[in-house]
């Protein structure tokens, strides 16, 4: 049975949780994930960031674009960056079930982490999905 004091601490507790925050994770967009990313850091200062993604799909990928979003070991937000990735006279689109890497370059003052959300997804066959 339930008492007064019972409610009140799962009340309290309910709402001391609604403050917690998860870290900030990668999102893919169209059946294309992000496989990995990290900050590139040297002397302690944040020079870029490498990205890996995975085309899911069964279509091929020609371009990518996305949105790096930066953070400190706190998870405390320092800034953003735009990226891309496309396919050309050297470099293959991405078939179904592989990957693609990137480099890219940031210089995000205190940045020790980053994360990936994709925004545009180009496929060869010309359909586009995202923003």
């Amino acid at each position: 049975m339930y008492t007064m004091k019972s409610s009140l601490v799962l009340a309290v507790s309910l709402f001391l949780f609604s403050f917690v925050k998860d870290a900030p994770k990668h999102k893919g967009l169209a059946n294309v994930t992000v496989v990995k990313a990290y900050s590139q850091n040297v002397l302690g200062k944040n020079v870029g960031y490498y990205v890996e993604f995975k085309n899911n799909g069964k279509s091929e990928v020609d371009a990518l674009k996305w949105k790096a979003f930066f953070y400190d070991n706190f998870d405390e937000y320092k800034g953003e960056s735009e990226g891309t990735w496309s396919s050309g006279n050297f470099i293959q689109p991405i078939k179904s079930g592989k990957t693609t890497e990137d480099l890219e370059t940031a210089w995000i003052k205190d940045a020790s982490k980053v994360v990936i959300k994709i925004q545009k997804v180009h496929f060869v066959d010309g359909k586009t999905i995202g923003k």
